[in-house]
């Protein structure tokens, strides 16, 4: 995730009045997974999509006005992680990744389910099953793919500053399908922008 977007992203509340002003200095926030599970969670800052966490980190990092930031954690099979940070001028803040894994989580056998790939770059683009956050586009774009029940599903690809991408499938059972793209250029402002956008303590639905 380039640190342009994501400073843009934050600065969006800062008025006209202060942006004419000296900027502040910049602080930065690296996210770290406690275990491997947690480095494929997608991350909203401040209510925005901006990726997942093993992406966030070293020259990636977030790059962020000081202040107060809002961070939702969502990962398939775990509970959602909300939490507040608060970061200092010129600091360099870490936080630690843990998510809580959901009771009695059941997955479909290969057998029951139908095989979708994801073929699409940016591969930080966030996939929507239905309009719910499954995960990002490098989770499913190897030979396994994504395993998902038979059905007619509206799927969903969509990052800040590209246009979105929507199609509708009807998979079968132990068939195998493959969604290929590039997102094409968009700006902030596109109809990615309300479907990233998240509310804190809005129940996961993904599973």
């Amino acid at each position: 995730m380039l640190k342009q977007t994501v400073v843009l992203i934050s600065a969006v509340a800062v008025s006209i009045a202060t942006a004419a002003a000296q900027s502040p200095l910049l602080g930065e926030l690296e996210l770290k997974a406690e275990s491997r599970a947690e480095r494929d969670a997608g991350v909203w800052l401040d209510g925005q999509y901006v990726g997942f966490v093993s992406e966030l980190k070293g020259g990636d990092r977030l790059v962020l006005v000081p202040g107060s930031h809002e961070l939702l954690f969502k990962l398939v099979g775990y509970e959602d992680l909300a939490t507040s940070v608060t970061i200092e001028p010129e600091q360099e803040a870490e936080f630690v990744v843990s998510m809580e894994p959901k009771p009695d989580v059941t997955y479909p056998s290969k057998e029951t389910t139908a095989q979708l790939r994801i073929d699409v770059k940016p591969a930080e683009a966030a996939v929507f099953v239905d309009e719910t956050f499954v995960g990002h586009v490098d989770r499913f774009d190897g030979r396994s793919g994504m395993r998902i029940a038979p059905g007619t599903y509206r799927f969903t690809v969509a990052l800040p500053g590209y246009e979105t991408f929507q199609t509708e499938l009807t998979l079968r059972a132990r068939q195998s399908y493959e969604i290929k793209t590039d997102l094409a250029r968009g700006s902030l402002s596109d109809q990615a922008g309300e479907l990233l956008a998240d509310t804190f303590g809005q129940p996961d639905e993904a599973d």
